[in-house]
């Protein structure tokens, strides 16, 4: 379906209400007891979801080019620790039971983040932290943050060189080898690196933890991608 279409029956507008102006295309009341159809209705669909806390009515939205994996993620409770972002906390704390889970309008895998934003826009959800969809606008490193990453991608060159010279039977200096050492014991992760695929925007994450709290998903979906 186009973009138009979708709008012609999930949009209707209603200044004075802002949850009245949209029409979601499934509404699953109890996202504890339906967890299985929501996995199974979702499966290979992309889309736009929210989540809405039945007990303080705040909403958190996303989208994304596999619904039912990036729905699951939610319910994995190792995610749900480790991952320390609003809606994360908020799953923690109510219960599934306490939240409705809203599939806004399937669109093509193309149209995900722009559908996205159009929902942020429209709905202003409590739980987002980001305001801008696919994007890692307003989240900023500290200067110190920005050296250390470029020191790792660093790292990492000369490590992976290494490997292959030691592999090859190529003697590493002592200096080289020192070199590596001091660095390992600095070393705090695999850095990231999020291009915003509509602005161009890069931004270089220190590992696959701050990365996965910026973008608010799974560290899982981190390091998939």
């Amino acid at each position: 379906m186009s973009f138009s279409t979708y709008s012609k029956f999930n949009y209707v507008e209603n200044p004075n209400n802002l949850d009245e102006n949209v029409k979601p295309v499934i509404t699953y009341s109890n996202a504890d007891t339906q967890k299985a159809q929501i996995i199974e209705d979702n499966r290979d669909k992309s889309g736009i979801y929210r989540w809405k806390n039945n007990i303080n009515g705040k909403t958190y939205i996303g989208s994304s080019i596999n619904l039912s994996d990036r729905l699951l993620d939610y319910y994995q409770t190792r995610n749900l620790l480790n991952n320390k972002t609003r809606i994360h906390n908020a799953l923690l704390k109510y219960g599934y039971s306490n939240f409705t889970l809203e599939i806004l309008e399937y669109c093509t895998k193309e149209e995900a983040i722009s559908r996205e934003q159009h929902y942020f826009d429209l709905l202003q959800p409590e739980y987002n932290i980001l305001k801008i969809a696919g994007s890692s606008l307003g989240y900023k490193h500290r200067e110190d943050t920005i050296e250390l990453m470029k020191t790792l991608h660093l790292i990492d060159e000369e490590v992976r060189n290494n490997k292959i010279k030691a592999r090859l039977g190529v003697k590493v200096s002592d200096e080289t080898k020192a070199k590596i050492s001091a660095a390992t014991t600095q070393r705090v992760g695999i850095s990231v690196l999020v291009k915003n695929i509509n602005t161009g925007e890069e931004t270089i994450y220190i590992n696959l933890t701050e990365a996965a709290k910026a973008l608010e998903v799974s560290r899982t979906a981190v390091k998939k991608h």
